[in-house]
This record gives C-alpha cells, sequence and structure tokens, in this order.
C-alpha cells in the first residue's frame, strides 16, 4: 500500500449532544486505501419536562452505514435512542459490558413509554426495542474485542454504576502510530456496590490521541459545599416533624444505593424501624431483583440493600389509585420513585399531588438540567407560581438537594483521572452545561499544561479531525441544526 499524505489516515468525531443528557458521539475513520468505517458511542434520548420529541424520534445520519456501537452504561441518556435507530435500520452489533447488555431490556421499556407530542405516538414499539436487544452484545472488563480488523476495543470498569465502563479505543493502520481514543463515559472513581479499578499500566503508559471526558460536576471540586452530607440529617429532621420525605432517583444506580443508605440509618436507629419505606417504579423494582440476585459483579455483602418496611407499589392500572392513599395515610414516610429529574416517571404522580402541599419535602439526589422539573422545583420560591404539566400551580413543598450520591465525579477527581495518562495529545470536554464545560476547560488548561487547542469542548456545531498525534482540525457541521 503506498501512503499518499500523512493526512489520510484519521478520525473525524461528531457530537450530537450539547448538555449533558442526549450522549450520542459519531466517528467517520477513513484509511489511505480509501476505506472508512462508521461507528458511534451512545445513543441517549435528551430529557426534560418539554416535548424534545423531534430530537429524540430520529437521527440524521443514515444507520445503515454504521458497522458497529458502543454503549458506556445503562442510563437513558446514553441508551434511550437505541431503539430508534434500530427502527431507522441500524444493523450492526453494538458491544457494552456484560452487566449492562443483562440490564439493558429493562433500561429499554422506557423508550417505549416516551410520546413524540408532535408525532403523537412513542418514539419507538416494542418491536424497535426488541430489535434493538438482539444487535447487544455483552463482554467482560479488560477483554480485546475486534469489531474491524483495524479497530480494537477494551472496556475497563468506571464507578459512575453497575456494569458502566470507561472504552478505550485503538485505531491501526500499517506504518502509522495508532489513533488511540479513550472516553470516560459518566465516569466516578468508586462505587458502594462493586470495587473500580484504575485502567492497568500498560493503558496509562498508551500514546492517547484524545480523551473524551465527561464534566458534569466540572465546575467544582470535592470539597465544594454541594457535596456536604446533609441527606440523613434532612431526612431525619423531616420526619420528625411529621413530614413525607420523597426522592426522586434514577432507577439503577441512585435509587438501589438510597434503599442501602435507608436501610443503615434503619439498622443503627436513626430512623424508626418501623418507618414505612413506599417502593415504586416497575423498572426501578425489576432492578433491585437483578442487583439482589443477578449475576452483576456485585459484592457480596451489598446484596443484601433492601431496609425492613417496604411496601411497593404494584404495577397495576390502578397504582394510582394506591399511591394517592399512601399520601393520604398519616405519619411520616420516604418514598422513591423514579425518574430522578422529576421530568418522567412514577415520581411525576407524586409530585402532581404534593407540590402544593406544605407537609412534603421533595428531596433530590444530584444533578439536575436546567430543564427539568427537580431544577424548576428547586429554583421557584415557596408560595411562588410555576407551571407543571401544563397547568399553573402554587409550590408550597419542601425542597432540598443534596450531590453526595452523585455517580458523577466533581473536577479534581477527573483531573486525577486524566492524568493517570501522562502521554495524552488532547481532551474533548463533554456531557456538562456549557458554563460548566468552559470552566473545566479553563481548569484543566491550568494542570495539564497542553496547549490551548488541544483542550476544546466537544459541541454539535464543530466537529474534529483526530490523528495519532492529537486534534489537526475543527470544521463546520450540521448536527446544531437538528437540536
Amino acid at each position: 500500500m503506498i501512503v499518499k499524505d500523512k493526512n489520510d489516515f484519521y478520525a473525524n468525531r461528531y457530537m450530537r449532544h450539547d448538555k449533558v443528557t442526549g450522549s450520542f458521539t459519531l466517528y467517520s475513520v477513513h484509511w489511505p486505501n480509501g476505506e472508512n468505517v462508521r461507528f458511534f458511542v451512545d445513543a441517549g434520548i435528551k430529557q426534560g419536562e418539554d416535548n424534545i420529541g423531534f430530537y429524540n424520534s430520529f437521527v440524521p445520519f443514515n444507520t445503515e452505514k454504521i458497522s458497529f456501537g458502543i454503549l458506556t452504561h445503562a442510563h437513558m441518556d446514553h441508551i434511550g435512542m437505541l431503539p430508534v435507530l434500530a427502527h431507522q435500520g441500524l444493523n450492526c452489533p453494538v458491544f457494552t459490558s456484560y452487566s449492562t447488555d443483562a440490564l439493558m431490556k429493562i433500561a429499554l421499556n422506557d423508550t417505549v413509554t416516551i410520546v413524540d407530542k408532535d408525532l403523537g405516538r412513542p418514539i419507538a414499539s416494542e418491536d424497535d426495542m426488541e430489535r434493538a436487544l438482539d444487535l447487544m452484545v455483552g463482554t467482560s472488563y479488560k477483554k480485546q474485542l475486534k469489531p474491524h480488523k483495524n479497530i480494537r476495543i477494551v472496556f475497563y470498569s468506571n464507578g459512575h454504576l453497575v456494569g458502566a465502563t470507561v472504552v478505550l479505543i485503538v485505531i491501526t493502520c500499517p506504518g502509522r502510530e495508532p489513533i488511540t481514543i479513550i472516553h470516560t463515559g459518566d465516569y466516578k472513581d468508586k462505587n458502594v456496590f462493586f470495587n473500580v479499578e484504575t485502567p492497568p499500566k500498560a493503558v496509562r503508559e498508551l500514546n492517547i490521541s484524545n480523551i473524551v471526558c465527561e464534566s458534569t460536576y466540572g465546575g467544582v471540586d470535592s470539597t465544594d459545599p454541594m457535596f456536604k452530607k446533609c441527606l440523613k440529617n434532612n431526612t431525619v429532621e423531616a420526619l420528625n416533624n411529621g413530614i413525607t420525605v420523597i426522592y426522586p432517583t434514577f432507577a439503577q444506580g441512585r435509587h438501589q444505593e438510597a434503599l442501602f443508605n435507608i436501610k443503615m440509618w434503619k439498622d443503627k436507629g436513626i430512623i424508626p424501624e418501623d418507618t414505612t419505606i413506599v417502593v415504586d417504579g416497575k423498572s426501578s423494582q425489576e432492578y433491585n431483583v437483578m442487583y439482589r440476585y443477578g449475576d452483576l459483579g456485585i459484592k457480596k455483602i451489598m446484596k443484601n440493600f433492601m431496609p425492613k418496611g417496604c411496601m411497593f407499589i404494584p404495577r397495576t392500572k390502578n397504582k394510582n389509585m394506591f399511591r394517592k392513599q399512601i399520601l393520604k395515610e398519616s405519619g411520616p414516610k420516604i418514598i422513591l420513585a423514579p425518574g430522578g429529574m422529576a421530568s418522567y416517571g412514577p415520581i411525576t404522580s407524586y409530585i402532581k399531588y404534593c407540590i402544593s402541599r406544605d407537609d412534603v419535602l421533595i428531596h433530590s439526589l444530584g444533578y439536575c438540567s436546567p430543564e427539568s422539573t427537580m431544577y424548576k422545583l428547586l429554583n421557584t420560591g415557596d408560595g411562588e407560581s410555576l407551571m407543571y404539566q401544563g397547568e399553573e400551580v402554587v409550590k408550597k413543598c419542601m425542597v432540598k438537594q443534596t450531590s453526595e450520591m452523585s455517580s458523577h465525579a466533581p473536577r479534581n477527581v477527573l483531573l486525577r483521572f486524566l492524568q493517570y495518562f501522562p502521554n495524552t495529545a488532547s481532551v474533548s470536554i463533554n456531557h456538562g452545561e456549557p458554563d460548566v464545560q468552559r470552566s473545566f476547560r479553563e481548569y484543566l488548561l491550568d494542570h495539564l499544561g497542553l496547549p490551548e487547542d488541544q483542550i476544546t469542548v466537544a459541541e454539535p456545531q464543530w466537529g474534529v479531525r483526530i490523528e495519532p498525534d492529537g486534534i489537526t482540525d475543527v470544521f463546520e457541521t450540521h448536527f446544531e441544526s437538528v437540536l
């Protein structure tokens, strides 16, 4: 093979998402012989109370030309679009960890319940979901996969979630240095349910062309007051005052960790053992079963995370009747209901009934995007009005927030991860609010010693060309026009 030009071996990268949710990254790899391979990393829905079906109901490229996909973990803002891709003709392997693969069906059940208000129908059907599940290929951590003769993928453990991964992608070309890319996914360095390993030394010593790093909490470090442990005290105080506490939870991860915390509080006598714990949500209850009895790599001792005194909302047509009855019953209680930003899922029923009650505390367990209901509740004063589900309501409930259980790392922990790889040529900042991404970029410029043009904010309106020695070009795209 005759090499004509040093720039004829490269990977173009396109980001479809612009903020925290809806993660979707597309790569187009080019070799000197004219071969072109396309693949994606994550295919998430965009979340928020307003209609975002225009984003979620289609992807603006030919899915039939995709050679393979990669999923970092089983949260909806990273996997929820997979049935939509299948509906549009995706027919290729989609690689992820064994544990994520085992949890995918529970997660994707939520996709078929999301209705696009413009189309007047769900964004995908159950048949689309089944087609998507048929594409999944689960694998173990640290095992090398070769979806193409010149591309290898390796997954490493990530504390963000059970089954979450850090992804190493190595693209080779005879006679050239490889293009080596790392995706952090949503990242955390620890998890109560399993041990998190750092990438092995051989990987840390590689020449890395580009690291795509999340930045959800890229504007703060771990000493920030937002990470102060206040959930226990806030909950105990509310219960002592006869107030019902409601946790909007993400069905997988934070839901189970919250249950474990409650179990510990009961076991230690911090809250009364007879305190009723209401567990709502079909998917969360299915995840609870998988955490307890599935083969997900969870520590044996952590499989016993459920507290005593749990009441489970039945998955029947009259489930709203049970919810109303529970809220009418006297005495404080703790209610856990998906979803975490309070815009979708069973939690919306509780908010509808409780937003104007002064005997309820709605306690967020982590990050809330500005488009979400939880963000609006946190930023609406007591006695002020807000629009909820098309109606104007007066907020009387108490609303609090903690980040102590966040599954995202703050900037100092993200920096420590990036410093594991001293031979990194460039970093792309991903998955954060725009002002946070810019703040995190300035922080990294101060700490990593990379040139300004090698620490970029990944935006949908700009694609980048990645070569072995980093980012070599930035070009305009049309993705911003379809957000």
